[in-house]
């Protein structure tokens, strides 16, 4: 027979598993809303990483940076590693801004979405148009990348419900830490 903290436990890894396929899951939908048709459309992954950061320790928003950033990559066409580098560092400073300074609310990810989306679409348009100096490349800035990093930060109001169901549903690793300690239990 199972004692009360091994079945807790138990539940707890299963809890996890679920919230991680369930992540998988909208990350796979993200990556195919980005890649299917040919207009202006948000990068979703980037406000889906930077929400699930804000929900994870540090080892877990590196993975996901990573991860995003490598199908964002696939996904535009771009050098393998350039957003997943970026990405990485994003996410990691979002997961330890979420652990000692801010709270989980809607502005709070907004603005680091748009810190993020308006970065990304800058060195995105500086090493791929702007270093070659070419005649009206500043037309593509303002007619596709603005337009882009503005959708992009917009649909972070989209992804932070979902995100935070999902991570309130099944719990995080810092709720759980905090149940095990005893000056936290009833």
């Amino acid at each position: 027979m199972l004692t009360g903290s091994k079945s807790q436990e138990r539940r707890h890894v299963l809890l996890q598993i679920v919230q991680w396929v369930l992540f998988a899951l909208l990350i796979a939908v993200c990556f195919l809303l980005e890649t299917a048709g040919s207009f202006l459309k948000p990068l979703l992954l980037i406000p889906l990483a930077l929400c699930i950061a804000s929900h994870c320790g540090e080892i877990q928003a590196t993975a996901v940076g990573m991860i995003a950033g490598f199908l964002i990559d696939l996904g535009c066409g771009r050098f393998l590693g350039s957003n997943a580098v970026l990405l990485v560092i994003f996410c990691v400073a979002v997961s330890l801004l979420y652990r000692y300074y801010l709270r989980q609310k809607l502005l709070n990810i907004v603005l680091l979405t748009a810190v993020c989306a308006f970065a990304q679409g800058y060195l995105d348009y500086m090493f791929c148009y702007g270093i070659w100096g070419l005649a009206d490349v500043g037309l593509l800035y303002r007619h596709v990348t603005l337009p882009v990093s503005l959708m992009t930060t917009a649909s972070s109001v989209l992804l932070y419900f979902p995100v935070g169901l999902i991570a309130r549903k099944c719990g995080n690793r810092r709720t759980y830490e905090l149940e095990k300690m005893p000056e936290y239990r009833d």
